[in-house]
């Protein structure tokens, strides 16, 4: 049989750019996806030398973190793919490619799952640079909405998955640093606004299971540099 962790990568891997995909465009991911993650999770669990008890306290421990992250503000289908990473991929990998995979572990690891989580939210803070680099590129820089979204016309945004990053107060359009998700941009008739994009939680999860069976643990290795 191939190696289990390879499987855990590569079925993680297309069940999660397939939901990604899906949330991207319509802004959800078919129940049935998290359903053959986690059931395939389940059966390689008979095919690797793992301790019973630290996979039962790795998928325990995301329980809760998951019912957290929804009471939290973050989608159903965020909640529902870091569960089936927990039931596919419970404990650290290890992948023997020439070189062993992943690269960065600590000394005492975290929960794989923990692990894509926390690289998640490195690669969602990481977006800000993005947009920088994106309304640089058009000389359009106006701090620090530069860092939250970029300009369109109010016209445009129609069914787009944006939000208006500005308001009228007094009269006047005022530029917002929080989501205006209240405000209909028909008030701005044809008029350039900021606006900022729907970026579901499901993009980076996806691009953070990829790096942490490559990379590892990133925050540990980073700490480690100035340790």
């Amino acid at each position: 049989m191939p190696d289990p962790d390879l499987l855990r990568l590569a079925a993680g891997l297309a069940v999660l750019l397939y939901a990604s995909y899906t949330d991207l465009k319509k802004r959800e991911a078919a129940n049935r996806l998290w359903v053959i993650m986690g059931g395939l999770g389940i059966v390689l669990l008979f095919f690797s030398d793992y301790d019973w008890g630290q996979v039962a306290m790795s998928i325990v421990l995301a329980v809760p973190l998951t019912f957290g992250l929804l009471f939290a503000g973050m989608g159903g289908a965020d909640a529902k793919a870091l569960l089936a990473i927990a039931l596919l991929t419970p404990l650290f990998p290890h992948i023997r490619a020439g070189v062993n995979l992943p690269l960065w572990t600590a000394p005492v690891a975290l929960p794989f799952p923990f692990i894509v989580f926390i690289n998640a939210l490195l690669l969602f803070l990481a977006i800000p640079l993005a947009f920088l680099v994106l309304n640089a590129m058009r000389g359009d820089l106006a701090f620090p909405a530069s860092l939250l979204g970029y300009r369109m016309r109010a016209s445009d945004v129609g069914d787009r998955f944006v939000w208006p990053m500005e308001k009228i107060r007094d009269g006047r359009r005022v530029r917002a640093i929080l989501p205006q998700k209240e405000v209909d941009p028909a008030v701005f008739g044809d008029a350039e606004i900021w606006v900022t994009p729907k970026v579901p939680f499901l993009v980076p999860l996806t691009a953070s299971y990829a790096i942490s069976f490559i990379l590892g643990d990133i925050l540990y290795k980073t700490i480690s540099l100035f340790i």
